[in-house]
């Protein structure tokens, strides 16, 4: 048997969501935004933390934008400043490896992660439908 399916990368879902995830990294907006972050921080983030000065050559999503349900949520955390991190092309590998770990430390932290933002995405929703005043307090 033949399989005629075009391989998705190790993070996408579906061929659909490795078209956006191009669509995305192959556009204007985020070529000069990648050039913003690099220029805003142009060391590796990760090595600073470690007392180490690397120049930065990759920019990194803290939130893999892989792991959006839409192409708009894609979009969303692709274009986030927050969500990126400047990074030198050895931790940039070091960092996906980790992600790409499937050690019960690894896989349980991933869950973890998910599962915060889980709740703050609900918490959020909750958040805007509860900043109504106080209910009318009811005569009788």
């Amino acid at each position: 048997m033949v399989n005629n399916k075009k391989p998705t990368s190790w993070r996408c879902r579906s061929p659909k969501q490795q078209k956006d995830k191009a669509e995305i990294y192959n556009s204007r907006e985020w070529r000069e935004l990648r050039i913003q972050k690099l220029r805003a921080n142009p060391l590796c983030e990760v090595c600073e933390k470690e007392g180490f000065v690397t120049s930065a050559h990759a920019v990194h999503h803290r939130h893999p934008i892989e792991e959006s349900t839409s192409k708009a949520e894609m979009r969303k955390w692709a274009f986030m400043w927050d969500n990126l991190v400047s990074v030198c092309d050895a931790c940039h590998a070091k960092i996906h490896k980790e992600q790409q770990s499937h050690t019960k430390e690894a896989v349980k932290a991933r869950a973890e992660q998910r599962h915060e933002r889980w709740k703050d995405n609900i918490m959020s929703r909750f958040m805007l439908k509860t900043a109504d005043p106080e209910p009318p307090t009811p005569t009788y």
